[in-house]
């Protein structure tokens, strides 16, 4: 067990979005799990897009093959 000090503005958005029934211990626990699945997400989608980036065009050079 760690005991953590929270600012209060900090506890009163958790509070906001504290579920039934969840600790505060909880909320942070899902915030915490959300944040890896968004990172893993953001990450794959990063690595796609680097992969995949030959296959785009480059803004400046679409605008000027169409005289833009």
């Amino acid at each position: 067990m760690v005991t953590v000090t929270l600012n209060k503005d900090v506890v009163e958005k958790l509070e906001r979005i504290r579920r039934e029934g969840e600790t505060l211990n909880d909320v942070i626990k899902r915030l915490v799990e959300t944040y890896e699945e968004l990172e893993d997400y953001i990450d794959e989608k990063w690595e796609k897009l680097q992969r995949d980036k030959e296959k785009f065009i480059d803004l400046e050079d679409y605008a000027s093959s169409r005289g833009l």
